[in-house]
């Protein structure tokens, strides 16, 4: 949910290696680009999820987007036909829709129906058949902008069970965030957390977070089965103030008073941004909390106690990314793989790749890469050797016919045998903070990659000037022979959770 902040990183967010890379598709005639659609004038900061909207047994893609921050689009959420990538639908925004879709039918046509929130309280249920909007936050607001109201950015939303008695199931969300506020000035709002109805978009509970400070990240629940609660791990604080990962109960906000919230983790002077992920590194039938500090810290807390598991510190760097889950090497337990940016907000130019043991939290991967972005890992096997492997965004300018080119490509590193390789077309366009899609859309048993690129401001980089959106669906002949379960941003049911 990072906003105007990185303005400040200008070029620095594309000067990425090329790094001498075997294309293993590239001699399959089966394998290449499906689609590819351009809509100009528009950018994203989110992520696609996937969901069969038209019935034709094709999951299509649904889209936060929009135009230069602060600017209202008639294109600010698009459904994308998985099939053909035309445009199913599109919706206007009165400014950027920076989190990703959840989906639930809430008007009984079968067909589910989207939620997503962004820049300016923007907060939607839009009918997944034809793109009508079923309901807006604060619909009344006098102006477009109800930073004078208290309402500030719409983070990415999570499902939690029915609180009215309508069979439904409700939203829980943060907001928070004034990019209005210059980095170091400490008078930021106070974050909240709501819960919604889906049905209606009425507010059920609102409260403020316990140490007064701003928020950005994304909640992440889970349900605890000795006390029946379903918990609720939230963060604070952020790129310059120093924030908690705190935990708290759905029970207790619906009560109004979080004020028991339990704190996991503290940092003095930077915050927590990135989701967490919740995964099982003991192997103890318990979740566990995996989760990067924007101060360059990433640790594991143990489910059952909260005791630390492990702890890596990677001093000059700062972490916005959510770790991607997966087996990496030899033995049973799920090991991390993330990146964090070299250098100190807003001069970041590098950065740090990374894969830990999951066990023990040693480093057994790590490359510094030129260059800044905060989408996150995602996680399949990508060679058909057996082993999974970690798949990343990378951005690149080159200089071709007297101008600047700018690409992006994705890149598969292969820990177990020590190789990496890329995947898929190189995309025009760069990406700042989207994640990549990888799943089965068609049911073909084949794995299929949704790509995205966005054109910005070319005179004078400017990441909050959007000149078009690129998205590609890339079919591979890799048979999916599994569940996917990191094959998007959040996790491939969106959730955080990592389920084997």
């Amino acid at each position: 949910m990072l906003s105007v902040y990185f303005r400040k990183l200008a070029f620095a967010l594309f000067f990425i290696f090329a790094f001498s890379a075997c294309d293993v598709f590239s001699k399959k005639e089966e394998a290449g680009v499906i689609w590819s659609s351009y809509i100009p004038d528009i950018g994203t900061f989110s992520s696609p999820r996937t969901v069969d909207l038209n019935k034709d047994g094709v999951l299509d893609i649904v889209l936060g987007a929009g135009a230069r921050e602060n600017r209202a689009s008639d294109k600010a959420v698009v459904a994308f036909d998985g099939a053909t990538g035309e445009t199913l639908w599109s919706v206007k925004g009165r400014n950027q829709f920076v989190g990703s879709a959840i989906f639930q039918d809430i008007n009984s046509d079968a067909i589910p129906d989207v939620f997503i929130g962004g820049r300016w309280a923007e907060l939607m249920a839009i009918n997944g058949a034809d793109g009508k909007v079923l309901w807006s936050f604060y619909p009344e607001r006098p102006t477009p902008n109800p930073a004078d109201a208290g309402w500030f950015n719409f983070t990415t939303p999570q499902f939690v069970p029915d609180q009215d008695n309508d069979g439904l199931k409700e939203l829980i969300i943060a907001n928070g965030g004034n990019p209005a506020v210059p980095p170091n000035d400490p008078n930021r709002p106070t974050g909240r957390l709501l819960v919604i109805s889906s049905k209606t978009g009425k507010i059920l509970a609102n409260v403020q977070v316990p140490d007064g400070k701003e928020t950005y990240m994304s909640v992440v629940c889970l349900h605890d089965s000795q006390t029946n609660n379903l918990n609720v791990l939230f963060g604070t604080g952020g790129e310059t103030m120093g924030g908690h990962l705190y935990r708290t109960t759905l029970k207790d906000i619906m009560k109004g008073d979080i004020s028991s919230a339990k704190v996991l983790a503290s940092s003095e002077k930077k915050g927590f941004i990135a989701p967490p992920v919740l995964v099982d590194l003991t192997l103890d039938g318990t979740l566990d909390v995996v989760v990067s500090g924007v101060e360059g810290r990433i640790f594991a807390l143990d489910g059952k106690n909260d005791a630390t598991l492990w702890q890596v510190e990677l001093p000059g760097t700062e972490g916005y990314a959510t770790p991607g889950i997966g087996y990496f090497n030899e033995d049973s337990v799920p090991d991390v793989f993330s990146h964090n940016g070299i250098g100190v907000y807003p001069n970041i130019e590098n950065s740090v790749l990374y894969m830990l043991n999951g066990k023990t939290g040693k480093i057994e991967f790590q490359e510094k890469v030129p260059g800044f972005q905060y989408s996150s890992p995602l996680v399949a096997d990508f060679n058909a050797d057996g082993q999974e492997d970690g798949l990343l965004n990378f951005n690149e300018i080159q200089y071709v016919d007297n101008k600047d080119t700018y690409s992006n490509y994705l890149q598969v590193y292969d820990f177990f045998n020590h190789k990496k390789f890329t995947i898929a077309d190189r995309l025009e366009g760069t990406v700042l903070a989207a994640t990549p899609w990888i799943g089965n859309l068609d049911q073909d048993k084949s794995l299929d990659i949704i790509h995205l690129g966005v054109n910005f401001k070319k005179i004078k980089y400017d990441p909050t000037v959007p000149r078009g959106l690129f998205i590609s669906r890339y079919a591979t002949n890799l048979e999916v022979r599994k569940p996917m379960l990191w094959g998007a941003y959040m996790g491939s049911d969106y959730s955080g959770v990592f389920r084997k």
